[in-house]
């Protein structure tokens, strides 16, 4: 698993219902968006580009869910000469079951660890997941799942990301400017590498554990406390 859970938004679910002038038919199934935070560069402006590199797991408690399926959107590459791909939804896990049988109480409880082993493909530079929850038996009135939380491929976790072609990159077109005073992109990358892995060193091994600055086997020391 990874060490922090994705930055991410969650949607309440939205069942998905049949109707007509008089009668509503519930269909059983439930639909949950999520989406991430974008941003967009100088060189691709109206393409947005996910914070979210690559998902690695998604961890849930199951409430009376018979199977989920997952379904994420991304914007695909250019061809053609055009200037930005196609939106797109593909299908990276399908009716995976989580109940043996929807009409019995096994598994209806039980705590789920979709990872990237059990994807279709890699999940990356995603910009929205859809998760789809189904529940065919009539017995359950209410089906969901709880405490839903994606997490970084491990992989990702090893390395800093990349810096942006923008900024890289020497050409006519490109956005630097060479200000005076300024070090160059060199000095600058080397430091925000070195920043980036402190950072992440800094984040694993924080401890938890109150430190209770005053305390001396549980009790306060009176010479230690400061009067005002």
């Amino acid at each position: 698993m990874g060490d922090r859970p994705l930055h991410c938004s969650i949607k309440n679910p939205i069942t998905l219902t049949v109707e007509d002038q008089k009668n509503v038919f519930h269909s059983g199934c439930k639909v949950i968006d999520v989406t991430f935070p974008n941003v967009s560069t100088p060189e691709t402006p109206t393409v947005p580009i996910s914070f979210c590199e690559r998902v690695g797991e998604i961890c849930f408690k199951n409430y009376y869910t018979a199977y989920i399926s997952i379904r994420v959107k991304f914007k695909a590459a250019p061809d053609n000469g055009t200037e930005s791909g196609e939106v797109k939804w593909k299908t990276c896990v399908r009716k995976m079951r989580l109940m043996p049988s929807p009409h019995k109480e096994s598994g209806s409880q039980d705590y789920f660890t979709i990872s990237k082993k059990q994807f279709s493909f890699e999940v990356s530079n995603i910009s929205g997941m859809r998760i789809i929850l189904q529940q065919p038996s009539p017995v359950w009135k209410e089906f969901r799942i709880e405490d839903l939380r994606l997490y970084r491929s491990s992989e990702m976790m090893s390395k800093p990301p990349p810096l942006p072609a923008w900024l890289t990159e020497d050409s006519p077109n490109s956005t630097k400017h060479k200000l005076e005073g300024i070090p160059n992109l060199e000095s600058i990358s080397s430091s925000l590498q070195e920043l980036w892995g402190l950072s992440e060193e800094m984040s694993v091994n924080q401890s938890k554990t109150d430190i209770g600055r005053y305390e001396v086997d549980g009790c306060y020391e009176v010479n230690l406390l400061a009067y005002t």
